[in-house]
């Protein structure tokens, strides 16, 4: 009995071992994203682009406006400077038409789904890059970008992005 726990406990610490390498290269290479200001578009698991700062802001730039709410205070609204999250797919070359769901990852491994419906809405979802008329700051420097993904119908920012960095379109 006691040999079998050994054993369990064994194959578990390799588990949790390979689990965490793969984890710590895949967010190394999120955090080279952050630095440089880019967004990495995956179609189901495969990378398909990956778009500067500059190359974004030319897919169609406008103000729109949020509610930022955090936790035990008002949510307050703010002008903010982005594009439509369906025309950075959009030139990404990716068709909505079959697909399902976006699911965009953050710098910190959070997660966040949106159904495709709700991408392709109009004025609704946004990569946002700008606050207020002032460039989004990174995670160190106790901002919230250089990318935040802006759910504008949303009405207290339950379901925004935070530190975004990548796409991957099902």
């Amino acid at each position: 009995m006691k040999k079998n726990i050994g054993i369990i406990i064994g194959v578990l610490v390799v588990i949790v071992g390979i689990t965490a390498y793969m984890n710590m290269r895949n967010s190394k290479s999120l955090i080279a994203l952050q630095e440089n200001a880019q967004f990495s578009i995956k179609e189901n698991g495969n990378e398909k682009v990956t778009l500067t700062l500059d190359q974004i802001r030319e897919f169609g730039e406008t103000d729109f406006k949020g509610n930022y709410k955090t936790k035990g205070k008002d949510a307050v609204e703010y002008t903010y400077t982005g594009v439509p999250f369906k025309n950075v797919l959009k030139e990404a070359g990716i068709s909505l038409d079959d697909k399902i769901s976006v699911v965009v990852s953050s710098v910190d491994g959070y997660a966040v789904p949106y159904d495709i419906e709700k991408i392709k809405e109009d004025d609704n979802i946004y990569l946002a890059y700008m606050k207020e008329k002032e460039a989004l700051k990174g995670k160190d420097d106790g901002g919230c970008g250089p990318f935040l993904v802006v759910v504008s119908k949303d009405q207290f920012s339950q379901n925004w992005a935070k530190f975004a960095v990548e796409a991957d379109v099902k």
